[in-house]
């Protein structure tokens, strides 16, 4: 392969890569771009390769490499490597240019700037032919001389076998048993007789067969001993062997074998005895770590058929009301907790036999065990052994642990099991008992908590009933007085629209006697003079119109009071509720008007178009008269804090919002621009006898029993959105209609 750029790309690196080389002998060096191209190279390429200088430049240093390492990609390795590493050398059969081959020393090292950049390769290649021909001719002499001295010492050498105890064999490259040292028989697979002349395909199982065959070929390519471990049945035993392979011919080799079965079985007791730790750790460890009874049998389960090998392990903890063993965990082969298994009958089938007589129950021969039902099951599974314990604590039954294995159980493994079983005992007693604690616990906090539920509500019952009484007595002592007033009230009303009457009849009668006699004698004169008579005729008619507003205005507090008190309504009865508001504000009207010590306070009302609500309009009207109380206390409390001159200029304000909130409720909003709450306050605003004021001026159960009487009496909401310095705003929700009960 040519590289049309390659020489030019060298050019101005070519003198100073060659100085840097200098002389070697008996060698060539080349200088590669760095895609393996040749840039330059000595004197001694002629002799070495065979080409002329102008035949080289510009190939590819592949041309070097015999086809088989073309095809296996070995110039691309080779020149990786050099660029990773900085430097591979290397030997190797070279090509010259007329196809013969050399045996060469081949070094391959990356050109560096001084900043790091490549700028090409050196190859120095050296001739060693001759170093390897003697070398071989060398290894090929002492090759002979050993074939030599093996012919003269065969007697030696079985004479030797005949005293050793090990498995000695000289085995062809195909398998075939060509000698036995007759030491060995008592470990032989079969007798040297049934042996000598078959190959071990005749002999061994095919996998075996295959295995030996493949260490055989493995110690004839590689001249070198091959180390093998491996068991056969010799005599109803299973018997291990360390085996070493080495060439004895190009197509034998010596087998020497070594009984270490002892070892071997040192070596599984260990590993057992480090299992069965690590099983009684986990074990331990699940019954500690888990809160929930059936996870922890579960990770119980787990431990077994994780450490022991078992097939499947279950639990089952007794129901002593029943007296049924109920599964509750189940690992390995099956998992569900369902089934023909999920419930055993204590003295039924081998589970239940177990807990019955308290007594473990183990077998290596699960088709010949009588407890064992479904023999066909067994069969078809591969069941080899089973083991099931009981669990218990002293004297106290509390379930059965089972397995089954398709392997016999050892002793150490029993002995574990039973253990655990002890172990797993305790913990399912501990857990049970802790949540027999906790159940009571439970069971206490929960009464308590019920008392502290029934005293708090006892308490509310007992708030709502003073406040109710107090109410009560309240609306009774309004609807009283207004009844009260409402009588001569109503006589004065209706009497002085005849006083009226009169009264213009008298005037027009002194009017047409003034006219008639306008001289009146001087006694009527002094008397005139000295009542005034023209005032009293001026002002009587004003009088009597006062009067008559007066009364119209009593008339109208009476009718506010008795809506208020609403003493006359019993139930649930649609009312306006514009009314009830304005009733409650004309109780407090006094309060929104200046007076000594508070200045005015401004009323705002935005009333919507709502419908009849369907309501208990007295206790409804409570609730309107705290929320507005409040707003006033909060309203007078930041005029004291403040400047007449602020509070004048940041006039205190309530006003009132009804609409409707949906298709079935509506909406009262009572917002002030007070000083407003915050969140800790809020929070608490419901609570009874949570107040803000000072002591001896709120009991703190005005807003309680509002949020009682909005929620729990309607069905409604009362919410409050505040903001320190913002004010406060209560928001009342209530349902037009109310769903009976």
């Amino acid at each position: 392969m040519h590289h049309p750029l390659a020489a030019t790309s060298c050019q101005p690196h070519q003198s100073g890569f060659t100085r840097s080389l200098g002389p070697v002998q008996n060698g060539e060096t080349m200088i590669l771009d760095p895609d393996g191209y040749v840039c330059s190279w000595n004197a001694g390429v002629q002799n070495l390769e065979g080409y002329q200088s102008e035949e080289v430049i510009g190939q590819h240093f592949s041309c070097f490499f015999p086809a088989e390492d073309m095809e296996r990609g070995q110039p691309s390795q080779v020149l990786a490597t050099a660029i990773t590493q900085g430097r591979v050398a290397e030997e190797r059969w070279q090509v010259r240019r007329d196809g013969s081959r050399y045996w060469a020393s081949v070094v391959l090292t990356a050109l560096f700037d001084l900043n790091g950049q490549l700028q090409g390769i050196s190859q120095v290649t050296q001739d060693l032919t001759a170093r390897k021909l003697t070398a071989e001719k060398g290894v090929e002499d002492k090759r002979s001389e050993a074939e030599v001295a093996l012919s003269m010492s065969q007697a030696e050498l079985m004479t030797l076998f005949g005293a050793m105890q090990d498995v000695i064999l000289v085995i062809s490259a195909e398998g075939r048993y060509l000698k036995i040292a007759p030491s060995c028989a008592p470990l032989l697979y079969r007798p040297s007789t049934d042996l000598v002349g078959k190959t071990m395909h005749e002999v061994l199982p095919r996998a075996a067969a295959d295995f030996f065959l493949h260490h055989i070929q493995q110690a004839l390519t590689t001249q070198t001993a091959v180390k093998v471990e491996y068991s056969l049945p010799v005599e109803d035993q299973l018997i291990w062997f360390d085996a070493t392979l080495v060439a004895l011919t190009e197509q034998s080799v010596l087998w020497v074998a070594r009984d270490i079965s002892a070892r071997k079985q040192a070596e599984q007791a260990l590993v057992d005895q480090v299992r069965l730790a690590a099983f009684r750790s986990e074990v331990d460890a699940s019954l500690t770590r888990s809160d929930d009874l059936q996870e922890m049998l579960h990770q119980c389960t787990n431990a077994v058929v994780g450490h022991l090998d078992a097939a499947f392990a279950r639990i089952w903890l007794l129901n002593p009301e029943e007296n049924i063993l109920e599964l509750q965990a189940s690992s390995g082969l099956y998992t569900h907790l369902d089934g023909a298994h999920a419930r055993v009958p204590v003295g039924q089938f081998k589970i239940g036999l177990i807990a019955a007589e308290r007594e473990p129950h183990l077998t290596n021969t699960v088709l010949d065990d009588p407890r064992v039902g479904d023999k066909a099951w067994a069969l078809r599974e591969g069941m080899v052994a089973f083991a099931g314990y009981p669990l218990m604590v002293e004297d106290q039954l509390l379930g059965v642990i089972a397995l089954f294995a398709r392997q016999s159980l050892s002793t150490s493994t029993l002995d574990a099991l039973a253990f655990v079983a002890q172990e797993v005992a305790l913990g399912i007693k501990r857990k049970q008992t802790e949540t027999a604690l906790r159940q009571s616990e439970t069971q206490l906090r929960e009464k308590a908590q019920q008392l502290e539920s029934t005293l708090w509500e006892l308490q509310q019952t007992q708030t709502q009933i003073i406040q109710s009484e107090k109410m009560s007595s309240l609306g009774q002592l309004v609807a009283g007085v207004a009844h009260e007033i409402n009588n001569p009230v109503n006589f004065i009303y209706g009497n002085l629209k005849h006083a009226n009457e009169y009264t213009q009849d008298l005037l027009g009668l002194l009017q047409l006697y003034q006219q008639h006699y306008p001289h009146p004698i001087a006694a009527v004169e002094a008397e005139a003079a000295a009542i005034d008579l023209d005032f009293l005729v001026e002002d009587l008619p004003k009088l009597l119109s006062s009067m008559k507003i007066g009364a119209e205005r009593i008339r109208q507090i009476v009718v506010s009071l008795r809506h208020f008190s609403h003493m006359d309504e019993a139930g649930m009865k649609a009312v306006n509720l514009h009314e009830g508001i304005d009733s409650t504000l004309m109780i407090l009207q006094n309060r929104f008007k200046a007076g000594d010590g508070h200045l005015a306070i401004e009323l705002v009302k935005n009333y919507g178009d709502i419908p009849l609500v369907e309501c208990y309009a007295g206790q409804l009207n409570q609730v309107f008269m705290n929320i507005l109380t409040n707003a006033i206390d909060a309203l007078e409390s930041q005029n004291q804090q403040r400047s007449l001159r602020d509070a004048v200029q940041n006039s205190s304000r309530i006003s009132i919002y009804t609409e409707r909130a949906s298709a079935d409720r509506v909406r009262i909003r009572i917002a002030d621009n007070g000083p407003g709450l915050s969140p800790v306050v809020q929070q608490r605003l419901f609570d009874p006898f949570f107040t803000t004021k000072p002591v001896g001026k709120g009991t703190g159960l005005g807003m309680s029993i509002s949020y009682q009487i909005v929620k729990e009496k309607h069905g409604g909401s009362l919410h409050c959105v505040s903001e320190i310095g913002h004010g406060a705003e209560f928001v009342i929700e209530i349902p037009i209609s109310q769903e009976p009960k």
